[in-house]
C-alpha cells in the first residue's frame, strides 16, 4: 500500500487545513485506500461515511461507519481498515470526533484491455476521499 507522508502533502494541507476549514483536523499520515476486488467485480459502488475518534496524540482511537449504507459491507470494512492507519494533527481537546466520507465509484473509462482495472484515488482533505476504479472481468 502506498504511503503519503506529511512532507508530500504539506502544500495542500497548509491550504486546506489552515486556510479554509479550521474545524476539521488535518491528517499527518495517510494510507492510500484500495477498491476491494470483490466489490469491483460485483460492480458495487457507494458512499461510506465514517465517524472517526482521534485521541490526544492524533492517532485514530475508534472508527465506525454510519448506518447510511448497510448494503455496502465490503466497502465499509475496507474504509474502516484504511482509516485505522491514518494519523492526524493533535486536537485541542480529546477525544476528538471527525466525519470522513469515502466515495467508491466505478468508471468504465478506467478499464483496460484484458479485464484489468485501473484505480485512482483523490483526497479532498480534510474530510473526503474518492476511489475510482474501472470494471474488471473474470475469465471463467
Amino acid at each position: 500500500m502506498k504511503k503519503l507522508t506529511f512532507g508530500c502533502l504539506f502544500f495542500c494541507l497548509a491550504t486546506v487545513c489552515f486556510g479554509q476549514n479550521q474545524d476539521a483536523l488535518c491528517p499527518r499520515h495517510i494510507e492510500t485506500p484500495t477498491y476491494p476486488a470483490i466489490a469491483r467485480t460485483a460492480h458495487v459502488s457507494g458512499k461510506i461515511t465514517l465517524t472517526v475518534t482521534i485521541d490526544a496524540d492524533g492517532t485514530v482511537k475508534h472508527v465506525e461507519a454510519t448506518p447510511d449504507n448497510p448494503d455496502f459491507d465490503v466497502l465499509q470494512k475496507s474504509a474502516i481498515e484504511n482509516m485505522k492507519h491514518w494519523t492526524f494533527a493533535k486536537p485541542q481537546s480529546a477525544p476528538y470526533t471527525q466525519v470522513i466520507v469515502y466515495d467508491y465509484e466505478i468508471d468504465e473509462k478506467l478499464s483496460q484491455a484484458g479485464g484489468t482495472a485501473v484505480t485512482k484515488v483523490s483526497f479532498d482533505l480534510p474530510d473526503r476521499v474518492t476511489i475510482l476504479t474501472g470494471e474488471s472481468t473474470i475469465n471463467w
